[in-house]
């Protein structure tokens, strides 16, 4: 049992030892400025023309998403108008129908009228 406690204890040593030491760290180097600074200006004010790029697109998007539910509406309201057309045109058939009717019906009557 002591033989176990002192390998334990020598490892807990050791990973104090190996673990516990405060190395120093070195500190991250800081990037490299480049050797012409004309290069990083073209590079920027490209990055910023596609920048501005970007937000004409987004723009053009939004205005796609609203023309998309602009041209929904006029779908709706044309096939509203379209199904009220057809309504319509069973109702003109309906009542040329009954006109047909009638005009029959006066013209036995106007044929009984003549024949007496």
């Amino acid at each position: 049992m002591k033989k176990i406690m002192l390998n334990l204890t020598g490892i807990g040593l050791a990973g104090l030892l190996a673990f516990g030491c405060t190395c120093p760290v070195k500190a991250p180097e800081e990037a490299a400025t480049p050797e012409c600074p004309e290069c990083v200006t073209e590079v920027q004010n490209e990055l910023n023309g596609l920048k501005a790029e970007v937000e004409a697109l987004k723009t053009q998007v939004n205005q796609l998403k609203v023309d998309v539910t602009t041209a929904n509406e006029a779908a709706e309201r044309a096939v509203t108008a379209s199904q009220k057309a057809i309504e319509s045109a069973n109702r003109a058939e309906e009542a040329a129908q009954r006109a047909e009717t009638a005009a029959e019906k006066c013209e036995r009557i106007f044929e009984k009228g003549l024949r007496k």
